[in-house]
């Protein structure tokens, strides 16, 4: 068998993404003020709370948005970006690391939402009445972007909102990924 060789810039790329994700979902646990009785939300409070409490002096919480969460997840970011570039063997710029970042922060915000929505959409046919803490976390995390759209779009017992929340957020998706092409840079990820 022939080994596989793995870049270590690469990889350890891959790897700060992944703890840009885990930061995502602390912001939007937060966010949408998900249960603490929740055993995931509890999990993500436990482990990543100390590592945004020292930056709260300078970067609060305000309207439920945690900026220190945010300072993490477009650190690890900027990281991610610096060791692609590396591995790429791409010329870093800063101006361009810090704008992909915070482009990449969007793009992975409205990425998640999508999926809780899908995932919601397919727990509420599969298992409309599961206590899965997973399924939970994706209803309460979607149901305050549905509930504008609800009183809007039922009809007849159908429920048209997700459509329209699913193609708010392909927008979104768009215009993030146009102003990524307008300043030449790396596909969001």
């Amino acid at each position: 068998f022939r080994r596989l060789k793995m870049d270590p810039l690469y990889a350890s790329s891959v790897l700060t993404n992944l703890l840009a994700i885990v930061f995502s979902f602390y912001l939007l646990f937060r966010f949408f003020e998900i249960s603490f009785l929740n055993p995931i939300v509890k999990l993500s409070f436990s482990t990543l709370d100390p590592f945004c409490k020292p930056f709260r002096i300078f970067l609060p919480i305000m309207f439920g948005i945690d900026l220190a969460c945010i300072f993490w997840i477009i650190d690890l970011k900027f990281i991610s970006f610096y060791l692609f570039s590396s591995s790429k063997e791409m010329d870093f710029d800063l101006v361009n690391a810090i704008s992909w970042s915070i482009l990449s922060l969007f793009f992975l915000i409205s990425q998640i939402l999508r999926f809780s929505l899908f995932i919601s959409i397919i727990g509420s046919w599969v298992a409309p009445t599961s206590n899965n803490p997973f399924l939970s976390i994706c209803h309460n995390i979607t149901q305050p972007l549905l509930r504008p759209f609800q009183r809007l779009t039922n009809f007849g017992g159908m429920d048209f909102s997700p459509i329209i929340v699913f193609f708010l957020l392909i927008q979104i998706d768009r215009i993030l990924d146009n102003l990524r092409f307008s300043m030449n840079l790396p596909t969001l990820f």
